[in-house]
């Protein structure tokens, strides 16, 4: 065993012990030691860290804070600095990378959603290959589909910059699953089950065999034809894939392929009753449409097993996959149901409502698809879950905007009121980048209404780009100052201000308003352009009227 994993192994049982009250956790080693050696056999290596740990735990707190002394004087552990970019794929010289994002349209795509399949399209990009995307519009009971989703997740990808190459329903392709499920019936690998669902249940937890599994093919194809011409009704009878009735994970044992649903609500599909399951709609559709790399949630991985079972029955090879952790962000709502429930409820104002982390909003809002992307690509494809701060978020998204620089910068004031300044003599000055030609004698500012509640009468404060003042008086509507010099001072309150504003109408995260005055140059912004308020942040430009300028903002 490599000497370096035994004693990396043994430096970290110390310090997980030292800090959790004597007692190292085998997990959390299995995790550190994955990070610090990517190419470790853990089957072999688990006989080891089992041993290490039993030998920390053993020692008394006192042996422990010893070495864990030494350990925090002598080394440090550090994970190898990680490989920024796709994962490369080394089967990909001898194969076509053909991936899909398989989505249902019940409604748009939110941040999570965006994961796979901007992964899926960077790998088909990153390898010349194909990236397709696949309608999973095929439960007509619980998940139904929206007349409108598919165009709102085609919307979406384009905005992402992760256009398919091909776009298909599995609504359309029900003949073709039809047909597959004969096939199976036809050489034993499938069934049509009439039993009790709890019973049937029941025997399957026993890893016993139903009554109608060794049925003879014959019989199962005419119970088929039945389900087909809606003889049998909901619940009555189901089509089941034969797999290993031994399996570890029950829901593995002979899983269920198509179901009868009486009144199926599917925007585009009347009068066809028996309706696949996602396993094995998904299973047929990666075959026959080529696909070669999967990318989907951790969720999903114990469908793979499933899947298999319909490779194997027919002779296919099943594809390579990935599967990754949920993209969950803090204090927000990500479940589609509940989303929807709060639009009916009118606690949403709709799908880009500003507290929700739909594409929608998130486009309203300002963020940028080639940040996400970034932000996508740093994650990769960990199993993890990943808990996002939106401080976290925000960041990527600043870094990409400052770094193209394709924004308007403006001076915001908020609840402006008057500021009257005396004797001021002939001056330019810088006002978030533009130069101003202030007046001689008096000169009148718009100042928020915030900055003139904190002054004192005769407090010298700065106003920005320009000159220093002294406040001569205040009340609630206006305040009156007198110039005192253009030398730079420190230490002093400084005012940001507007000679000739715009009325401005700002819809923050959590959709309150807030209204103010900002340079009136904004008024030549278009809709969509990204601004930074001096004072305040990002915004999106979301509309311009006759009466104001209204902005979403986006983040500081």
């Amino acid at each position: 065993m490599n000497e370096k994993l035994r004693e990396d192994a043994y430096r970290y049982a110390i310090r997980n012990a030292a800090q959790h009250q004597g007692k190292a956790d085998l997990n959390a080693l299995i995790g550190k030691i994955m990070a610090l050696h990517k190419d470790v056999d853990l089957i072999k290596a688990m006989p080891l860290l089992k041993a290490i740990v039993e030998d920390v735990n053993a020692l008394s707190e006192k042996e422990i804070q010893q070495e864990f002394q030494r350990f925090e004087k002598g080394y440090e552990l550090k994970i190898p600095e990680k490989k920024v970019g796709l994962k490369d794929l080394e089967w990909a010289e001898k194969e076509e990378v053909v991936t899909r994002y398989a989505p249902n349209p019940s409604a748009p795509m939110h941040l999570g959603h965006s994961r796979p399949a901007i992964l899926s399209y960077l790998y088909a990009k990153k390898y010349n290959g194909k990236f397709i995307l696949r309608f999973d519009d095929t439960d007509p009971k619980v998940k139904q589909p929206l007349a409108e989703g598919e165009q709102l997740f085609i919307e979406d990808l384009s905005w992402l910059n992760a256009k398919p190459d091909m776009a298909v329903r599995a609504s359309d392709r029900l003949d073709i699953y039809h047909s597959y499920m004969r096939q199976l019936l036809e050489k034993g690998h499938a069934y049509v089950c009439t039993c009790d669902q709890e019973k049937w249940k029941e025997q399957t937890l026993q890893k016993k065999a139903c009554l109608c599994r060794d049925k003879k093919p014959q019989e199962h194809a005419e119970r088929f034809n039945k389900m087909l011409h809606h003889e049998y009704k909901q619940e009555e009878a189901v089509l089941r894939i034969k797999t290993d009735l031994n399996a570890s994970d029950p829901a593995e044992r002979d899983w269920w392929a198509a179901k009868v649903v009486d009144k199926p609500k599917h925007y585009r599909v009347k009068d066809v009753f028996v309706w696949p399951s996602y396993n094995f709609a998904s299973a047929i559709d990666d075959h026959l449409l080529g696909i070669t790399l999967i990318i989907r949630g951790q969720e999903h991985a114990s469908n793979v097993k499933k899947q298999k079972w319909v490779y194997t029955h027919f002779g296919w090879v099943y594809p390579h996959s990935f599967h990754h952790g949920r993209l969950m962000i803090k204090g927000a709502e990500l479940s589609k149901s509940k989303i929807l429930e709060g639009i009916k409820n009118k606690q949403y104002s709709g799908w880009d409502d500003p507290r929700l982390y739909t594409l929608q909003s998130l486009r309203r809002r300002g963020f940028q698809p080639e940040a996400i992307q970034t932000l996508i690509i740093e994650l990769g494809v960990k199993t993890s879950d990943t808990l996002l701060s939106e401080e976290l978020l925000a960041q990527f998204n600043r870094d990409y905007l400052q770094e193209k620089g394709n924004y308007g910068v403006y001076t915001y004031v908020e609840e402006p009121v008057q500021l009257s300044v005396g004797f001021c003599p002939t001056v330019e000055a810088e006002q978030a980048g533009r130069v101003r030609e202030l007046a001689q004698g008096n000169q009148v500012f718009f100042v928020s209404k915030k900055d003139v509640k904190n002054l004192k009468k005769d407090e010298v404060v700065k106003l920005k780009g320009a000159y220093n003042i002294r406040v001569n008086s205040i009340n609630e509507f206006q305040a009156d100052a007198a110039y005192v010099s253009s030398t730079k001072l420190e230490n002093k309150p400084m005012l940001h201000w507007i000679l000739e504003g715009s009325d401005v109408e700002i819809t923050l995260n959590d959709n309150r308003k807030r209204y103010g005055l900002c340079d009136s140059e904004i008024r030549e912004e278009k809709e969509g352009r990204m601004v930074f308020l001096e004072g305040l942040g990002f915004c999106r430009v979301d509309y311009v009227n006759e009466k104001r300028v209204g902005l979403w903002f986006t983040h500081a």
